[in-house]
C-alpha cells in the first residue's frame, strides 16, 4: 500500500516473544514499530509520540489493554487500535468495539491474518483522513465562493478565509501577506490567531523570500520537533504562494502544532484551493480598484470644471473632504464608509453645473428667483449621477447637505434624524469651510467666528452632536488650519467653548 511516509505502529504485550513475532511479521512491510511489555510505559509513549496503529494485548497481568486503548484514542483520535486476547468472548468483543477499538485478534493468530488486519486498519484510517481533507476542501470552496457577487468587503473576505483555514487545518495561526508584484512591497497584512504570540511566526516577511523569482505554486512546508508539557509535538509552518498569472501576489502562512510531523496531502490540496481563490479575489479587487480610480478621476474632472466656473469655491471640495474624513474617523466609520464619503464629498456640489455663471459668481445678494435656481442644485446633482451604480453611496451627500436640523432646509425639508447622517455631517464642515474661506468680496472669517456660527446654530441648522464631534477634531490638532486657509488661527476659543459645554453639562 503506497504511503506518503512509514506508518507508525505500537505493539504492547507482556510476552516478549509475541512482540518479536509481530515485528518479524510486519517488518518487511516497512513500518516504524515500537514495542513495550508494560501498559504504563506504552501509555507514556502515546502521550508524547505520534502513532497510527496500536496492537495491544487485552490482559497483561494486573494491567489492561483497555487503558492502552483509551490513552491511544485520547491522544490520537484517528488512531487504529486492535485488541489481542487468548480468551475471547462475545461480550468482551462487543465491549472493546464499543470503546472504540477497530478490530479484534484471537490468540494464537495466523501471521497472514495479522498482516490483513493491519493493512485493513491502515486503509480505513487513510479513507477517514482523506474524508476529513475532502470536508475541508468543500468548506474551503464554500468560503472561496463567498466573496464573489456577495458585496462582501475584501478585508472581511480575507478574515473569513483565514478563519476557515484555522478551523479546517487545525492551525494555531494563519496570515495572508499580499504584495505589489512590481515593487515587491507588502500592501496588506491580515492575521488570525488564537494566541497573539503566534502571529509573528505567520507574519514573518522572510517567508516571502522563499518564492523570490519563482513561478512555482507549490507550498513550502517546514517541521521541527518541540516539547509541549514534556510531550513531543511538531511545529509545522506551511507557506502557500498566491499566484496570479504565474506571478507572485502574496502568500498564505499557516502554523500547526501537531502530534504528526507531516500534513496530509489532502489538506495541502485544500490550502492550494484556498490560495487559488485568494488569487482570483485579489485580481478581481485590483480590477475593481482600477475601475474606481478611473471613475474618481472623472468626477474630479467634473468638480474641477465647477470650481473653475465658481471663483468663490476654489479648493472647497478638497478642504471639505479632509474635514469630513476626520470627523468620520472619530465616529469610527469603516473603510468602506470613508471611501463613500470621499466620493460623496467630491460630488456634493456637482449640481452647480446647472447654475448659470451669473448666479454662481454674483457678489451681491441673490434675487428670489436666483436663490430658487441655486437651491435646485442638489436635485440637479441627483439627476446627473442617477443610474450610475458606483455613485449611489454619494446620494445622501448630494441631496441632504443643505437640509437643516430644525426642518427648514432644502430641498425636502427633512428634520433631525430624518436627515441622513452623511448630509448632517457634510452640512457642518461645508458651513465651516464657507465661513473660513476667502471670497472675492471678503476675507475669510476667523476661527472664533466660524466656530461661533456652528455653536450658535447647533440644534437648529446643525446636528448638535456632530458639531461637538467636529469641535473635538479641531481641538485634537488633526486638522492643519494654517495649511488649509493660509493663516494662523487662535485656538484658545475652542478651549473656552469646551469649558462652557462642561459647565452646562
Amino acid at each position: 500500500m503506497a504511503r506518503d511516509r512509514r506508518s507508525r505502529i505500537l505493539v504492547v504485550d507482556d510476552e516478549e516473544y509475541i512482540c518479536k513475532l509481530i515485528v518479524e511479521s510486519l517488518g518487511p512491510a516497512n513500518y516504524d514499530i515500537v514495542t513495550f511489555h508494560e501498559a504504563a510505559r506504552a501509555i507514556e509513549h502515546l502521550a508524547a509520540n505520534p502513532v497510527d496503529l496500536v496492537l495491544t494485548d487485552l490482559m497483561m497481568g494486573r494491567s489492561s489493554g483497555i487503558k492502552v486503548l483509551e490513552a491511544a484514542l485520547e491522544n490520537h483520535p484517528d488512531a487504529i487500535v486492535v485488541l489481542m486476547t487468548a480468551h475471547p468472548t462475545v461480550e468482551t468483543a462487543i465491549a472493546v468495539l464499543k470503546r472504540g477499538a477497530h478490530d479484534f485478534l484471537v490468540k494464537p493468530f495466523k501471521l497472514e491474518m495479522l498482516n490483513q488486519v493491519v493493512e485493513r486498519g491502515l486503509a480505513h484510517q487513510k479513507i477517514f483522513r482523506d474524508n476529513l481533507s475532502l470536508k475541508g476542501q468543500v468548506e474551503f470552496l464554500r468560503v472561496a465562493n463567498a466573496f464573489f457577487g456577495s458585496g462582501m468587503e475584501f478585508g472581511q473576505y480575507l478574515e473569513l478565509l483565514l478563519k476557515s483555514c484555522n478551523t479546517e487545518l487545525s492551525a494555531a495561526a494563519s496570515a495572508i501577506l499580499e504584495i505589489d508584484p512590481r515593487s515587491r512591497e507588502i500592501v496588506r497584512r491580515v492575521a488570525a490567531a488564537g494566541d497573539p504570540g503566534d502571529e509573528p511566526a505567520v507574519l514573518d516577511t522572510r517567508l516571502l523570500d522563499q518564492f523570490s523569482g519563482s513561478r512555482n505554486a507549490n507550498p513550502v512546508v517546514s517541521s521541527e520537533p518541540v516539547m509541549v508539557e514534556n510531550n513531543c509535538r511538531y511545529r509545522i509552518l506551511i507557506s502557500q504562494p498566491i499566484m496570479v498569472r504565474r506571478t507572485l501576489h502574496g502568500v498564505i502562512n499557516a502554523l500547526i502544532l501537531s502530534r504528526q510531523e507531516s500534513v496530509p496531502s489532502g489538506r495541502l490540496d485544500a490550502l492550494a484551493l484556498l490560495a487559488s481563490s485568494a488569487a482570483s479575489a485579489i485580481a478581481n479587487q485590483k480590477l475593481y480598484e482600477d475601475l474606481q480610480q478611473s471613475y474618481f478621476q472623472a468626477i474630479r474632472a467634473l468638480t474641477n470644471a465647477i470650481e473653475a466656473r465658481d471663483h468663490c469655491t476654489a479648493g472647497h471640495t478638497d478642504r471639505v473632504t479632509r474635514l469630513a474624513e476626520q470627523v468620520a474617523l472619530r465616529l469610527g466609520w469603516t473603510e468602506k464608509q470613508l471611501h463613500n464619503l470621499r466620493i460623496g464629498c467630491t460630488l456634493h456640489d456637482i449640481g452647480k453645473i446647472g447654475v448659470p455663471d451669473a448666479i454662481l459668481n454674483k457678489t451681491g445678494i441673490l434675487t428670489d428667483a436666483e436663490r430658487k435656481r441655486m437651491m435646485k442644485h442638489p436635485e440637479v446633482g441627483l439627476k446627473i449621477i442617477r443610474g450610475i451604480e458606483l455613485f449611489r453611496p454619494s446620494i445622501p451627500y448630494i441631496i441632504a447637505h443643505h437640509e437643516r436640523y430644525d426642518g427648514h432646509g432644502y430641498p425636502r425639508g427633512l428634520q433631525g434624524g430624518e436627515i441622513p447622517i452623511e448630509g448632517r455631517l457634510l452640512s457642518v464642515v461645508d458651513t465651516f469651510d464657507a465661513v473660513m474661506s476667502d471670497r472675492p468680496y471678503r476675507v475669510g472669517a476667523s476661527l472664533r467666528k466660524a466656530v461661533g456660527e456652528l455653536t450658535r446654530h447647533a440644534g437648529t441648522q446643525f446636528d448638535p452632536d456632530l458639531v461637538r464631534v467636529f469641535l473635538d477634531v479641531l481641538r485634537s490638532g488633526s486638522v492643519d488650519l494654517k495649511e488649509m486657509y493660509g493663516r494662523k488661527e487662535d485656538l484658545s476659543c475652542l478651549e473656552t467653548i469646551g469649558a462652557t459645554e462642561k459647565a452646562r453639562a
